[in-house]
């Protein structure tokens, strides 16, 4: 069975209100990586094909605690536990035999980004949130920063489905 996507991509708004764009742009950039993974396998999703751990199926999980890190707790003040971290060991989202399945990571993915729609769709771009590790950012920053690391894993997610498969252009 091949995936499909979840998640349709469409264009953002030419003229909008700045938060509104903002979440334009980056629900844009959420469907983009999930569009790499269409007509593939799991076996596909999962495959390495650069020396990194850097796997289709890894970067769904990687964004997916990058969601949780930047919307959950450092917008929102929540702290959770995380799908693919206990607080001691780091980087399971890469470790893909940790894994429920490719279909049980894309729906953790899909929620947590509907959940952080949800906690920035009324915020004050202008607002400004302290990290626990102590670090000031306003909300326009954070997600700006979320729309350039959604385009840079999604120009890896290009390469790694190019070697896949000799798809381009997703």
């Amino acid at each position: 069975m091949t995936f499909t996507s979840p998640l349709r991509r469409v264009d953002p708004p030419t003229v909008s209100p700045e938060m509104a764009a903002l979440n334009s742009w980056l629900d844009h950039e959420r469907a983009n990586l999930l569009s790499k993974l269409e007509g593939l396998t799991a076996e596909q999703t999962g495959r390495r094909t650069v020396p990194s751990d850097t796997t289709l199926h890894g970067l769904v999980r990687h964004l997916t605690t990058i969601e949780q890190w930047w919307f959950v707790e450092c917008v929102a003040g929540l702290k959770e536990p995380y799908p693919y971290y206990d607080g001691e060991e780091i980087d399971w989202d890469w470790e893909l035999d940790r894994s429920e399945g490719l279909d049980a990571d894309v729906d953790r993915f899909v929620a947590l980004c509907e959940r952080s729609r949800a906690i920035t769709a009324d915020l004050d771009p202008n607002a400004t949130v302290t990290t626990r590790r102590g670090r000031v950012y306003d909300v326009r920053g954070i997600m700006l920063g979320m729309i350039r690391e959604y385009a840079r894993h999604n120009g890896h997610a290009d390469v790694v489905r190019e070697l896949i498969d000799g798809v381009t252009g997703r």
